[in-house]
């Protein structure tokens, strides 16, 4: 299976989850979710998700822990939205690549 192929089906899976986000989620959350990338295997048995979720530390654990209640309803909505022949198992991330930009920012302005 070709590599556009995942791309395709991994862009299609993390609009499904962002839009399960915004109709069900975004207001019990105390931090802010967004989901920046989902990383299909070449089977496209599984799709690595990841979110960024901005907020205090204890927002951003408490935000991931309903987002982990959530699993099993936005792997139902992903199935409903996005046609393939298995639905893939959903495996949740937080995505640390703006904290990580973010510290080495500070470390250049610091030169």
């Amino acid at each position: 299976m070709g590599v556009a192929r995942q791309a395709r089906v991994g862009e299609a899976i993390r609009a499904a989850v962002a839009e399960y986000l915004i109709l069900n989620v975004a207001n019990t959350t105390p931090g802010f979710i967004s989901v920046s990338k989902a990383k299909m295997t070449p089977d496209l048995k599984i799709a690595n998700v990841y979110f960024s979720i901005y907020g205090e530390p204890k927002d951003v654990e408490s935000s991931f822990k309903t987002l982990e209640t959530h699993h099993s309803r936005i792997r139902y909505h992903v199935g409903k939205e996005v046609r393939l022949k298995y639905v893939p198992e959903l495996r949740f991330f937080i995505d640390d690549t703006l904290d990580y930009s973010d510290k080495i920012n500070r470390v250049l302005k610091d030169l």
